[in-house]
């Protein structure tokens, strides 16, 4: 009685704070996570056309009222991954690790989504806020007097040790509303896995709606499904009219090239081993992917974060690989300079993929 009571405590301590904004939801073990509430948002008011529900308020069907996101990025403990304030962000977690922690809080507990990271990127292009955030090992690459507390305790500027800060610790601007309630670290800091999102052989892939939520995310599950280029409905992965990731140019080995949507994909390399250093890799400003021509790109794309809106600025950058299956994770980390941010897309490395400077975040909706 008295651990409810004091759970009760701190969830109304920070909903009244927050002014309904944030609060304290408690994993299957008991453990707090602090969650941002994100209310139901339509595809016109995110700018990309429609008045119906936008796909992160989907699931298995039924339109949901909100979604909980992570107010800070996510760290393993006792095998939950939980938001947390003012601690090291948890790091070198797999794809099936980072997953498999936030599905141990408990039903509706999930990895963060495309489909989700999507909504919150369109909401703050339609606001009219720029996300910042450790961008320049501990710093803001923009704003060299904006800084959070590094993990190692380090230098500003220095990429030795550990520059990544510790969750929240930045100023008002690395929030996703530039207020002391928004949703902290979207840009830069760790990239973040995310569920529903991947490449395979250049191919897109997704989940639909937000039904990653629960959804086997498994490489050979049956969920995953391409989208038809001409109007973005689901067709049968490896169709001749499914969006496929390419280079605007034909590539030769070692050259980067603009990413572009087309029916089908120019150049591929055979799987290997280790691909870290292997040519193939496609990089460039996210505002200027584009469409082979005479493609009229399919609003489902502006809506899944996959291609710009109109008024796309920034320079945070696309990174893609067009052969073997590619996870998404975004925002960027501590080293990414101009090229990190919330609209970052990063479907380049495989899910196996670990390392200091990936991480995860927890989200939870209701399947009831």
């Amino acid at each position: 009685m008295v651990t409810i009571i004091m759970r009760n405590a701190l969830r109304d301590q920070v909903e009244r704070a927050s002014e309904g904004r944030q609060t304290v939801l408690y994993t299957t073990k008991g453990q707090p996570s602090y969650m941002n509430v994100v209310p139901l948002m339509t595809n016109d008011s995110l700018g990309v056309g429609g008045c119906d529900p936008h796909c992160a308020f989907i699931v298995s069907g039924r339109v949901c009222k909100e979604f909980f996101y992570g107010s800070y990025p996510g760290v393993i403990r006792a095998g939950e991954l939980l938001s947390l304030p003012g601690v090291a962000p948890g790091a070198a977690m797999n794809f099936e690790c980072a997953s498999h922690a936030a599905r141990s809080c408990g039903p509706g507990w999930h990895l963060s989504t495309n489909a989700e990271r999507a909504a919150l990127m369109l909401w703050c292009q339609q606001q009219g806020v720029l996300v910042q955030g450790n961008t320049d090992a501990g710093r803001s690459i923009t704003m060299a007097s904006e800084h959070g507390c590094r993990v190692d305790g380090g230098q500003l500027g220095d990429t030795q040790g550990n520059p990544a800060t510790l969750t929240g610790s930045g100023p008002l601007s690395w929030r996703h509303d530039h207020t002391r309630w928004g949703i902290a670290d979207l840009c830069g800091n760790l990239w973040e896995w995310q569920a529903g999102l991947r490449l395979v052989d250049g191919e897109i892939q997704i989940i639909p709606d937000n039904d990653a939520v629960h959804a086997d995310l498994s490489r050979t599950s049956d969920a995953w499904t391409a989208l038809r280029l001409s109007n973005g409905e689901a067709v049968s992965s490896c169709s001749h009219d499914s969006a496929k990731f390419d280079a605007s140019v034909h590539c030769t080995e070692g050259n980067a090239g603009t990413p572009i949507l087309r029916t089908r994909v120019f150049h591929r390399s055979g799987p290997i081993a280790d691909d870290t250093n292997h040519p193939g890799l496609m990089d460039a400003p996210f505002k200027c992917v584009g469409a082979e021509a005479d493609i009229r790109v399919p609003s489902r794309l502006h809506a899944l974060g996959l291609m710009p809106v109109a008024t796309q600025t920034g320079s945070a950058q696309v990174y893609l690989r067009n052969y073997g299956e590619r996870i998404f994770m975004s925002g960027g980390a501590w080293y990414s300079g101009y090229d990190g941010g919330l609209d970052a897309l990063c479907l380049s490395h495989p899910r196996t993929h670990a390392s200091s400077t990936v991480g995860a975040r927890p989200a939870f909706i209701s399947l009831r």
